[in-house]
């Protein structure tokens, strides 16, 4: 998407706390948290409330190297993004 596609939205407030994972994501979320692996939105641009994010993963106990998605999300999406990598880490490691 390119930078003339994107239009700010009337009264946006940035990145979205009003989604509840289900209990299936929320063990996802504990499996990825219980064996280092960090997974969660990243903004593309600096600034007070950003429109675009990507989905970070850092790996290992130093979380040094951060690992980010080419693909962007507003925040209506980004969390339903964060959780689709964090069911990708739990099949991988426990199938």
């Amino acid at each position: 998407m390119g930078i003339a596609a994107i239009k700010k939205r009337k009264n946006y407030k940035g990145l979205g706390t009003d989604f509840m994972p289900t209990k299936e994501q929320l063990k996802w979320d504990k499996y990825c948290i219980e064996n280092d692996i960090r997974i969660s939105p990243w903004p593309v641009s600096q600034g007070l409330n950003p429109e675009e994010w990507r989905v970070a993963v850092s790996l290992g106990s130093d979380y040094k190297t951060i690992y980010k998605t080419p693909n962007t999300y507003f925040a209506d999406e980004i969390w339903q993004e964060v959780y689709k990598t964090k069911k990708y880490y739990y099949d991988k490691h426990t199938k």
